[in-house]
């Protein structure tokens, strides 16, 4: 709120990942990269990318943000979603195509994490089923 984080994202040796979320300053991929530019392109300014959020909130095809994303990526977080709602939900609840976003993320060499729905309690079962389902998607 003070501005102290877009100082410390311009100091080059701290490594910064915003993630662009609806609702926030940066809610979108534009947002970033206008973000960035304004900030100079740091180098040390990467991207924390949602997946959920791409089909939330993007014009785009999520694949497309993939894409666009890839040279900034630090950190992805997926999860499925529905246009216009912000609610992170199981694989296969949601809109999302999985094996197109998972084949534009072939080049990424980090983790992707799952991010889970609200309900922790059943984390166990979610994260297997999470397992299988991209599996078979990253086999179709």
């Amino acid at each position: 709120g003070n501005g102290r984080g877009l100082v410390a994202a311009a100091v080059p040796d701290v490594q910064r990942e915003p993630e662009p979320e609806p609702g926030m300053l940066v809610e979108d991929l534009d947002g970033y990269f206008e973000l960035s530019r304004r900030l100079g392109d740091p180098a040390r300014f990467g991207l924390t990318l949602d997946i959920g959020h791409c089909r939330c909130n993007e014009p785009a095809s999520v694949p497309d943000c993939v894409r666009r994303a890839l040279p900034r990526l630090v950190n992805v977080q997926i999860d499925d979603m529905r246009r216009g709602t912000h609610e992170h939900l199981e694989f296969g609840k949601g809109e999302i195509d999985f094996p197109p976003v998972l084949a534009a993320l072939e080049p990424y060499p980090g983790l992707v994490a799952v991010e889970l729905p609200r309900d922790s309690h059943a984390a166990p079962r979610i994260a297997r089923e999470s397992l299988e389902f991209l599996r078979k998607a990253v086999a179709a």
